[in-house]
């Protein structure tokens, strides 16, 4: 069996796809996980623990300890 992946770039012609794909009886359609993307820039949290007396075993001991 072959997969084939597909990547549609104008949404509104995704349904007339889905729909000409189902009527071939040799094509098996399977629904697939959408990768959803935050906003979030990594990088603006870069200065989070500026000025704060801690390190990675520290506050490693303190998650694994908390109750």
């Amino acid at each position: 069996m072959e997969e084939i992946v597909l990547k549609i770039r104008d949404k509104s012609k995704l349904k007339f796809l889905k729909q000409l794909l189902e009527q071939l009886d040799f094509v098996e359609m399977k629904k697939s996980k959408s990768v959803e993307h935050s906003d979030h820039n990594f990088f603006d949290s870069a200065g989070m623990w500026e000025g704060r007396d801690i390190d990675s075993r520290r506050l490693r001991d303190e998650a694994w300890t908390r109750k």
